[in-house]
């Protein structure tokens, strides 16, 4: 076999013309399908858990806020009627009633969210209701944190948040347990987070060099 490029003689096995460097004929689309069928493997799979406790405590304290205002726009109108403790009743009906609805379709949710990481890329899933997918390369990943606050402390849960170069790092996105930011990805509720996070630390890093 010899060269395409200098015509130096050439090993059947060789990949790349030992004088030159020129890879063989068909050595790039045999690369490239090495690179495809590795991308479709997961390396690592990441499921962030339901902890009833930690979101009974979210959504509660969500439940009092929207109470407080509903209360403070609707004061005189229940002064003037005087049915204080009717309304007193009415709301903390209401805030259960949403606590219960609120945990239920979380729990839905939690079921559903998965975060795969592959040798070049993550992907994110979210199949409840809306259907809603992302991708993210680690070529486009400019830095990964874990936090926790002083309540997933207590809960021994924590967030991974993987930003990219136009993420925002504002809460601001769509949904409470996938994606925030503009487009980065927020991973919620993790157990053993500092063990998930130096995992998939590193496997981004390595991503980010063979990309």
């Amino acid at each position: 076999m010899f060269c395409r490029n200098c015509g130096a003689e050439m090993s059947d096995n060789a990949t790349f013309c030992p004088k030159c460097g020129t890879a063989r004929a068909g050595a790039e689309e045999v690369a490239l399908k090495k690179e495809i069928v590795e991308d479709n493997q997961i390396k690592y799979e990441l499921r962030p858990v339901f902890n009833v406790p930690y979101k009974l405590l979210c959504n509660i304290g969500q439940a009092i806020i929207y109470a407080v205002i509903l209360w403070w726009l609707f004061y005189e109108l229940i002064e003037v009627f005087n049915f204080k403790w009717n309304m007193i009743f009415l709301v903390i009906a209401v805030m259960a009633l949403y606590v219960l609805i609120k945990l239920v379709f979380e729990k839905f949710q939690y079921n559903d969210l998965e975060y795969n990481f592959y040798n070049t890329k993550v992907e994110y899933k979210d199949g409840f209701l809306n259907k809603e997918e992302k991708e993210l390369k680690y070529k486009y990943v400019r830095e990964v944190t874990m936090s926790q606050g002083i309540f997933e402390r207590i809960f021994k849960i924590g967030t991974i948040r993987i930003f990219t170069n136009a993420t925002s790092g504002v809460y601001n996105g769509r949904n409470h347990n996938g994606m925030r930011g503009r487009n980065g990805i927020y991973i919620h509720c993790i157990e053993n987070v500092k063990e998930q996070y130096e995992k998939i630390k590193q496997i981004i890093d390595e991503g980010s060099e063979d990309a």
